[in-house]
């Protein structure tokens, strides 16, 4: 038993057979564990890949369309404004087109109104009638002086009366040298009135030498006389503004009768002050003082 033994410890262990594969199926070899997939099918990996390739084509046509689509209008853009504003060269001035007949309809019917006769009143008349008991046909159209400021504009604040600011407005009227019309304009019982805008829609149509005819021309804010006579006629009355729309050339107020200032704002005061004082204010929204300071004498 002991030889059995010994000769049992000295034979080497043999390794163990695998077990036998159940009947109809064979066992994998280590060459077909090994073998790639032939069968055409893709990892999950490759398949996102290959999905994102294409959504990404259908986006990047998408961005090629729209930017062209913005190309092409900016450039139909860009014709369009230049066929709008293709100006005419007259007089080294930049025109714009004026239909003849829109030329011609203006100016018969300024000849029309300056060939009827005047109504004296008529505008005052027409107010009361428009307005009924709400307007006053004896309004004062300037602030005069008062004694007491206990009227009806001094019960409001601006733009609607001058409440707070009562004894500023009598100090402003004492250094104002006229409150009221020049003399010289009572000479006429009627006079013909014209308000002139700054809208620019009299540019072209020649109505200068029509508009001058007028007894009275109120000209509103920054409307500009230098260099468009021709249109809107050299005669200024008033000059109706509020400061920030006054002009900022010396040139238009050569020939004006009177400058009107039309108070909104608690500031306006200040400006208005140093305007008729020939002083200057710091503030930039008050930069028009250096223009009409020294012109307080046709306030």
């Amino acid at each position: 038993m002991r030889a059995r033994r010994r000769e049992a410890e000295r034979r080497p262990l043999q390794p163990r057979a695998p077990a036998a594969a159940p009947a109809g199926r064979a066992m994998p070899s280590e060459c077909d564990s090994l073998k790639p997939r032939s069968d055409g099918s893709r990892t999950p990996l490759q398949w996102y890949s290959g999905a994102q390739s294409r959504m990404r084509r259908p986006s990047l046509l998408l961005r090629d369309v729209i930017k062209c689509s913005l190309l092409v209008l900016g450039v139909w853009l860009l014709y369009i404004l230049k066929l709008s504003y293709t100006p005419e060269e007259c007089g080294g001035r930049k025109m714009q087109y004026v239909d003849p007949e829109r030329m011609k309809r203006a100016q018969r019917h300024a000849q029309q109104v300056l060939q009827r006769e005047c109504r004296p009143a008529f505008a005052k008349r027409a107010m009361a009638q428009l307005f009924e008991g709400r307007y006053s046909a004896d309004l004062a159209p300037f602030v005069q002086k008062a004694p007491d400021a206990s009227g009806a504009e001094y019960k409001y604040d601006p733009p609607f009366g001058f409440r707070k600011f009562s004894s500023k407005v009598q100090s402003l009227l004492e250094t104002l040298p006229e409150h009221g019309f020049p003399r010289h304009w009572e000479a006429k019982a009627c006079r013909r009135c014209v308000v002139i805008g700054s809208g620019g829609i009299l540019h072209g149509l020649g109505l200068g030498p029509a508009l001058n005819q007028f007894d009275v021309v109120i000209r509103l804010n920054s409307a500009p006389i230098e260099g468009y006579s021709d249109h809107v006629g050299n005669k200024t009355t008033i000059r109706m503004t509020y400061p920030e729309g006054a002009p900022l050339s010396d040139a238009e107020y050569h020939a004006t009768d009177l400058f009107v200032a039309v108070l909104f704002k608690s500031v306006d005061f200040n400006w208005l002050q140093a305007m008729a004082k020939n002083e200057t204010l710091v503030s930039s929204r008050n930069h028009l003082s250096g223009v009409l300071g020294g012109r307080h004498s046709r306030l």
